[in-house]
């Protein structure tokens, strides 16, 4: 009989300690929960490199939640540009890839948009946090047998591709699939038809597949994330008046600001007097914004129901960015007011609510904007040809609506 020295024994238990760990379930962890024990930013695509906060973006912690949520099978994300709507589906690639693993469809509007975004931001990610560093090889990696819009790790594989793409998007079977600015999607793949309907349609075998939509939208009536938001929960972010405590979203129809302008060159130059303050709708106090930065937030749902049916959708505008200053916001609607088309993408950026025309001066002609502070009705309406294109300024008067300065 063979007797085991207590060097070899040490050695031998090691040994086993290694491999039961790589047998152990994963870890219970919530999407924020992982990333913030696991993700770090990176510094070529981040303003604010290191470990991941989620108490810095608090808005996406429950978009991150619902990803865990059994009951939830589909998650809808209208956001504003630069609120950190990629680093959601970042997030939740990483999670998956590291506590849930199976296939991912990643689909971005063109296929260079997905080499682009897999060289500028997945391969960083993976490259800065261990869990997935771990498990997802190099390309450059001998045998790695990974490539650009192909990532394979135990469990799974990445797949990165193009709303253009009909081979990838009818041949790929996903257990997740992940649609990144969906407004830019093509109307078709190929002659394949809807890139969205094709690609639900490759998680038809999986029980416990999960699709998220993300995107900042575009025009009113025509935005397919639009659409989706309204067959969700249709959660706002709403913020708490200090005043009287209500709950409500800051929205641009709710803003006050007093502009001023000067011609510098024969141009129009626009600066603001004073700062930003939002008026609450439910009490008409004037808040200014450093005081609103610091209020209490949370999603409201305008329809709780669509729960039942494992749909969340949320929307999210730029004045809840820690980013964004609201003077910032300000200042780009008063350079475009005038240009319908640069109007369009300041609203699309920020993603303001189109909610349409319905200012009572399109049918009795617009109030005399020579005053101090002509009112206009609380909704933000251009009537550009009848003001002779001089609005001057638009921020809401004390009586609750917008207000035009001269």
């Amino acid at each position: 009989m063979t007797r085991t020295t207590k060097k070899a024994a040490a050695k031998l238990n090691t040994a086993i300690a290694g491999a039961v760990k790589r047998f152990a379930p994963p870890e219970s962890l919530t999407v924020d929960e992982w990333a913030d024990k696991h993700r770090r930013l990176s510094p070529e695509s981040s303003a604010e490199a290191g470990p991941w906060r989620t108490k810095r973006t608090p808005y996406l912690e429950e978009p991150m939640r619902a990803f865990t949520d059994p009951k939830v099978h589909k998650i809808v994300m209208v956001a504003a540009s630069q609120v950190g709507k990629s680093e959601l589906e970042l997030n939740i690639i990483g999670y998956i890839i590291d506590q849930d693993p199976g296939s991912i469809l990643y689909v971005h509007p063109t296929i260079d948009d997905a080499r682009k975004f897999s060289r500028l931001r997945v391969a960083p990610m993976i490259r800065d946090s261990k869990p997935l560093k771990a498990k997802v090889h190099d390309v450059k990696a001998k045998d790695s047998g990974n490539t650009i819009l192909q990532k394979s790790f135990p469990g799974g594989m990445l797949t990165l591709t193009g709303s253009n793409s009909a081979s990838a998007l009818a041949s790929t079977p996903a257990r997740y699939i992940i649609g990144d600015e969906r407004d830019r999607w093509a109307t078709s793949a190929g002659t394949e038809g809807d890139p969205w309907a094709l690609a639900e349609a490759r998680q038809a075998t999986f029980y416990n597949a999960k699709a998220v939509e993300v995107s900042t939208p575009t025009i009113k009536g025509a935005s397919n994330i639009e659409t989706s938001f309204y067959q969700g929960t249709q959660e706002r972010w709403c913020h708490r008046c200090p005043e009287c405590g209500e709950y409500s979203e800051i929205v641009f129809d709710a803003i006050h600001f007093e502009p001023e302008a000067k011609r510098v060159r024969g141009k129009k130059v626009w600066s603001l007097k004073g700062g930003v303050s939002w008026a609450c709708p439910a009490c008409g106090c004037l808040i200014p914004e450093d005081v609103m930065r610091k209020q209490p937030a949370k999603w409201i749902a305008d329809n709780p129901d669509a729960y039942k049916k494992g749909v969340r959708s949320f929307w999210l505008n730029a004045f809840s960015s820690p980013w964004t200053p609201w003077e910032k916001i300000v200042l780009k609607f008063l350079d475009a007011k005038n240009d319908p088309q640069r109007l369009k993408v300041v609203y699309n950026s920020a993603a303001e609510r189109q909610t349409g025309c319905d200012c009572p001066y399109k049918a009795q002609g617009p109030p005399d904007l020579r005053g101090p502070s002509a009112f206009v009705p609380a909704r933000l309406c251009l009537v550009v040809d009848d003001l002779n294109g001089e609005i001057d300024g638009a921020g809401v008067s004390s009586g609750g609506g917008l207000s035009v300065d001269g």
